[in-house]
């Protein structure tokens, strides 16, 4: 009988421990961790995984959006793993990032940007891109890499729409010897 009575009590004692052990597991996860760019009462509207989103006008594709994972909340959308292929003046604008945060018609890249446009790559580690202005502001180190530039510095403004380009601390390396075969 009393070995009856230690086992019960060593199954109990099991439960027991089982019981606090998840307890402290519940409590202890860190919530931010779960979703950092979110507020509390901010509950996406609708999200999609792996989708293609194609913007058309009569005559031309005018945008090609790829995402690995889209969150719509009230009010921004949060973008992973984006392509977006812009139609610009007859010139295909390719911009790529891990992850985008889009308020109006603000585009936040907090992890850096890839941009591809009319035979130049333009990289900046963080930027913000004015959609209707078509204007992207950098915010520290950036490079622009082409046939015959390598331009390196901080802080990029660039304007698509005017041609205009300004940086801080710029650093270029141009050759001129690729441009006057290129002209021939």
């Amino acid at each position: 009988m009393k070995n009856l009575l230690n086992i019960g009590n060593s199954v109990s004692l099991f439960f027991v421990f089982l019981l606090f052990v998840s307890i402290v597991i519940i409590f202890s996860f860190d919530k931010d961790a779960v979703m950092p760019h979110v507020n509390v009462g901010d509950i996406p509207k609708i999200e999609l995984n792996n989708f293609t989103i194609y913007q058309i006008n009569n005559e031309n594709l005018l945008t090609k959006l790829y995402a690995r994972n889209a969150k719509q909340f009230d009010k921004f959308e949060e973008f992973s793993d984006v392509i977006l292929e812009r139609l610009n003046n007859d010139i295909i604008d390719k911009m790529a990032t891990k992850s985008a945060i889009k308020k109006d018609n603000v585009i936040f890249f907090d992890d850096g940007v890839n941009n591809s446009r009319d035979g130049y790559d333009l990289y900046s580690t963080k930027a913000v891109y004015h959609i209707e202005k078509n204007i992207l502001e950098g915010n520290g180190f950036f490079s622009i890499n082409g046939n015959f530039q390598d331009i390196k510095g901080d802080n990029i403004y660039y304007d698509a729409n005017a041609g205009l380009l300004s940086a801080k601390n710029i650093n270029a390396k141009l050759n001129v010897k690729n441009t006057q075969r290129n002209k021939k």
